[in-house]
C-alpha cells in the first residue's frame, strides 16, 4: 500500500476510534451532570483518546513517564513537602465519592466531577483502543456499547438515540474498511471508500428520517407473558413522575394529548402519542369523559368553577331513583387501570354513578358529572365504575320518559352564545339545516349529518388565524378539521337551534387488545356533544366523521301485549357481554380493584381443565411446530376455492361473497339473530360498521336479496362492490384482531 494510502488509512480508523470513544464518555457526563461546552468535550475526547492509543501502542514509553513521575513525586515529598498525604487522600475522597455514586446514594461531587469524566475518558479510550488495534474481534465493542446506550435511552437521555446513530454508522464504515485492507485491493481504494461512506451515511440517515408508524404487530398474548416473567420490561423507559410517591396527579388537560397546543385555544396542529395510558375492561367500546365545558368564547371553551358535591367512595351519586334505574338504564361496571399516567380525573361514560377504589378519600361531583379524585390516580393503579347508561333514544321514548328543558335549573349555562362572536351566516347556516325539522332531537340529528357528510377529517391544520371565530372559519373557510371543530361547531349550533348543549373532552376508548379489554393511548383522545333533548334527556352526539354513531333506535315500537318481554330482550342486544362483575365490587370488599393492576388473564383462564402450567407450554410448543404445515395447507385449501368461486355464475358468486361477509361481521361480534331478516339484520349493525365508501352494509344486502329471489342475473359491478366490501371487512378484522391471529383463523381453523 502506498504512503498517500497509509496515511488516509490511519486517519480514518483514528476518527472512527475517537467518534467511539465520544458517543459513550458524552453520555457518562450527562448522567453525572457534567456542565462543558459540547466542543470542548470534543477537543478533551480527541487529545485523551489519541494520547491513550499512543501509550497503548508504546507500552514503555508510559512505564518510563511513570517511572519518572513516581521519582519526582517521593523526591517532593522526601524534601519539598509532604504531598503524598494529600495525593493519596485525594485519591481516596474520589474513589468514595465514585462508588457511593454508582450504589445510587450520592451524586458526583463537583471537584470530582472532571476527574471521573477524564477516568472514564481513559478507560473507554483503553478499552476501544485496545479492540480496534490489537487486531482483536471489533464485534466485541457491540455488545458493551450498545447495553451503555440502552441504558442511558431508558433513563431517557433522549441524546442516546443520536449517539447510537453516530456509532452505528462509524460502525458500518469500520466493517467496509476492515474488509477492504483485508482483500488489499489497491486500486479500487478512492472509489470502493467514496462508496462506503455515502451508503453508510445513506442507512443510518434514512432510518432516522423515516415515519415511525404506530402500526405496529400486536401480540397481547405473548406482551402479557413477557411481563409476568420480566415485570420489569413494562417499566422501562417509563416516567417516574406517575408514581404514587411524586404527588403530582393533576386534572386532565386536552392539551396533553397533543391535539391541542395550547389549552386556552382551539384548533391549530397536532402531535400525537401512541403513549399508552389506560387499559380499560368494558364490554364494549366507549366513550371516557375527563371535563366538560360550558362557555364559549369565539376560540375556545371554558369551565364554570363551582362548588362541587362530596360523596363517599362506594356511595351512589347518580342521583336516580331505584325505579329510574331500572326503566330507563342499564347497569355496567368499568375498570380503569392508568400506565405511566397520573391524573386527580376519573374517567367514566355518562352517567357514573358509583366509584370504587383502595383509597378512602372523598369524590368529588360536580353539576356534568364529571368526577375528581383529589388524592390522585397512579401507574398501575385501578379503580371501579358503576355506570348507568341511558338506553337509546328510541326506547326511551316508549318507555314514556318525561324528561323537560324548563324543569332544569342551569338553562342559560348551556344555552350560553358569546355575543357579537357568532357570524349571521353561521346562524343562517343553521336555520337553513333545522327548517323542516319537527323536533329537538330531528333538530340535533339534522345537525349531525350535515357536519358529517359536508366536512372533511383531516389532522393536517393550521392555526386559527387572528381577528377570526373559529367556527365561522371551520364552516366556510377551511372546512376540515379534527374533532374539536366538530364538537364545537355542534354545540354551538344546537345552541342557536334552542337545545342546551355541552362540550366534552376525553378519550374513546376502541382499540381492543382482547375481549372485553380496551387500550386507551393519548392518540385516542376525543372531543364529543352531549345535548339535552326533550323527553330523554342528555344523549350524546357524533358530528366527526371519523368516528361511527351509536344505535339511537329512532323508529322503536314497544306493545304493550308482550312489554316486559321485548324491553328485556332489547335491553340484552344492546348490552353485550357483561362483565363478571357482580355488586359486591362497589358495596362489599373490594376484591378486583385495590390499587394495582388487575391481572385479567387470570379472568379469562380456563380452570375447568385442570392443566398445569407446563403442559400448557408444551402443548403450546407442539403447536407451533405444527401450525406452519397447517397454515400452508389452509392456504392451498383457500386459494383453490376461491379459484372456484371466480367461476361461478354472477349471481352464485354474490350469494358466495355476501355469506363470507355475514362470517366475517359474526366474528367481530355481530352474528344474525335467528329470526331476523336480512334487512333487519343490515338495519341493527349499519351505525358499527359506517365507512367512507359510498356503499354499506344496506346497499350489501339489497345487492344479494336481489341475487337470490330474483330472476334477473347479477352484474359484474355488484360482484365487484361485494368483493370490495368484503376487502373492507377483512382489514378491519385484521385490525380488530391483529395480524397473526387473523391469519391464524384465516388458514389455519378456516373460518369460512
Amino acid at each position: 500500500m502506498d504512503r498517500t494510502s497509509n496515511k488516509s488509512q490511519k486517519l480514518l480508523f483514528n476518527l472512527i476510534y475517537a467518534s467511539f470513544v465520544f458517543c459513550l464518555v458524552y453520555l457518562f457526563g450527562l448522567g453525572m451532570g457534567l456542565k462543558l461546552n459540547i466542543m470542548l468535550q470534543i477537543l478533551i475526547v480527541l487529545l485523551g483518546s489519541m494520547i491513550v492509543k499512543f501509550f497503548l501502542l508504546n507500552p514503555l514509553i508510559l512505564y518510563g513517564l511513570l517511572a519518572i513521575s513516581s521519582l519526582i513525586t517521593i523526591l517532593i515529598h522526601r524534601f519539598v513537602s509532604p504531598i503524598l498525604f494529600n495525593i493519596i487522600e485525594r485519591i481516596l475522597s474520589l474513589f468514595s465519592n465514585i462508588i457511593a455514586h454508582l450504589q445510587g446514594k450520592e451524586s458526583i461531587a463537583l471537584d470530582n466531577m472532571l476527574l471521573f469524566w477524564a477516568m472514564l475518558i481513559i478507560l473507554v479510550s483503553l478499552f476501544t483502543a485496545f479492540i480496534l488495534f490489537r487486531n482483536k474481534n471489533i464485534y466485541l465493542l457491540l455488545p458493551i456499547y450498545i447495553v451503555f446506550f440502552l441504558y442511558y435511552w431508558y433513563n431517557f437521555f433522549n441524546q442516546a438515540y443520536w449517539m447510537i446513530s453516530i456509532f452505528l454508522l462509524a460502525f458500518f464504515i469500520l466493517i467496509g474498511l476492515n474488509k477492504y485492507y483485508e482483500k488489499k485491493i489497491q486500486n479500487l481504494y478512492n472509489p470502493w471508500l467514496h462508496t462506503l461512506t455515502t451508503y453508510s451515511i445513506l442507512i443510518v440517515f434514512i432510518a432516522l428520517l423515516l415515519p415511525k408508524s404506530y402500526n405496529y404487530i400486536e401480540w397481547p398474548w405473548l406482551q402479557r407473558k413477557v411481563y409476568t416473567i420480566f415485570p420489569f420490561i413494562e417499566d422501562l423507559r417509563s416516567y417516574d413522575i406517575y408514581s404514587r410517591k411524586s404527588g403530582n396527579a393533576t386534572l386532565f388537560n386536552f392539551s396533553i394529548t397533543g391535539y391541542q397546543s395550547e389549552n386556552s385555544k382551539l384548533g391549530g396542529p397536532v402531535n400525537l402519542s401512541d403513549k399508552r395510558i389506560m387499559t380499560v375492561r368494558v364490554s364494549d367500546s366507549t366513550y371516557l369523559r375527563g371535563n366538560v365545558k360550558q362557555v364559549y368564547t369565539g376560540n375556545s371553551w371554558d369551565t364554570i368553577v363551582e362548588p362541587s358535591a362530596n360523596y363517599g367512595l362506594k356511595q351512589d351519586f347518580s342521583g336516580l331513583s331505584q325505579e329510574e334505574q331500572k326503566i330507563y338504564y342499564k347497569q355496567e361496571y368499568i375498570t380503569i387501570t392508568y400506565h405511566d399516567f397520573a391524573s386527580t380525573t376519573l374517567f367514566s361514560p355518562y352517567k357514573p354513578a358509583k366509584v370504587s377504589f383502595s383509597d378512602n378519600h372523598m369524590l368529588k361531583v360536580n353539576r356534568d358529572d364529571v368526577l375528581v379524585f383529589s388524592n390522585g390516580v397512579y401507574n398501575g393503579e385501578s379503580y371501579l365504575v358503576l355506570v348507568q347508561k341511558p338506553l337509546p333514544y328510541g326506547m326511551l321514548v316508549s318507555l314514556g320518559i318525561d324528561q323537560k328543558k324548563k324543569d332544569m335549573t342551569d338553562l342559560n349555562i348551556y344555552l350560553q352564545i358569546p355575543k357579537d362572536k357568532i357570524t349571521e351566516r353561521t346562524k343562517d347556516l343553521v336555520r337553513e339545516i333545522v327548517k323542516d325539522t319537527k323536533d329537538d332531537f330531528e333538530k340535533a340529528v339534522a345537525i349531525e349529518n350535515y357536519l358529517r357528510n359536508n366536512y372533511k377529517y383531516s389532522l393536517d391544520v393550521e392555526y386559527l388565524p387572528e381577528n377570526q371565530e373559529f367556527i365561522d372559519y371551520f364552516l366556510f373557510e377551511k372546512k376540515e378539521g379534527y374533532c374539536t371543530y366538530y364538537a364545537t361547531s355542534m354545540a354551538v349550533m344546537l345552541r342557536l337551534s334552542g337545545i342546551p348543549s355541552r362540550y366534552v373532552e376525553g378519550y374513546l376508548a376502541k382499540d381492543s387488545i382482547e375481549t372485553g379489554v380496551y387500550e386507551v393511548k393519548h392518540e385516542n383522545a376525543h372531543a364529543w356533544v352531549e345535548a339535552f333533548i326533550e323527553p330523554v334527556g342528555w344523549m350524546t352526539f357524533e358530528p366527526t366523521p371519523a368516528y361511527p354513531v351509536e344505535s339511537r333506535l329512532e323508529n322503536y315500537q314497544l306493545n304493550d301485549s308482550d312489554k316486559d318481554m321485548e324491553l328485556n330482550e332489547a335491553r340484552e342486544n344492546i348490552r353485550g357481554p357483561r362483565n363478571d362483575i357482580d355488586d359486591q365490587n362497589i358495596d362489599g370488599d373490594q376484591t378486583t380493584v385495590d390499587g394495582r393492576k388487575p391481572n385479567y388473564e387470570e379472568d379469562y383462564e380456563d380452570t375447568s381443565t385442570g392443566l398445569t402450567s407446563n403442559t400448557v407450554d408444551l402443548f403450546i410448543i407442539i403447536l407451533l411446530l405444527i401450525i406452519p404445515l397447517r397454515f400452508l395447507v389452509g392456504f392451498l385449501q383457500y386459494s383453490y376455492r376461491e379459484a372456484k368461486a371466480k367461476k361461478l355464475s354472477t349471481n352464485k358468486r354474490v350469494i358466495y361473497l355476501y355469506r363470507q361477509i355475514l362470517r366475517i361481521k359474526e366474528l367481530m361480534g355481530y352474528p344474525q339473530l335467528y329470526g331476523e331478516t336480512h334487512y333487519e339484520y343490515a338495519n341493527r349493525i349499519a351505525y358499527k360498521f359506517y365507512s367512507y365508501d359510498e356503499i354499506g352494509i344496506k346497499e350489501i344486502t339489497e345487492i344479494f336479496v336481489k341475487s337470490k329471489y330474483s330472476s334477473f342475473p347479477s352484474s359484474n359491478e355488484d360482484v365487484l362492490e361485494l368483493e370490495k366490501y368484503k376487502n373492507i371487512m377483512e382489514n378491519r378484522l385484521k385490525k380488530y384482531w391483529g395480524k397473526i391471529k387473523y391469519y391464524y383463523h384465516k388458514y389455519v381453523k378456516k373460518i369460512y
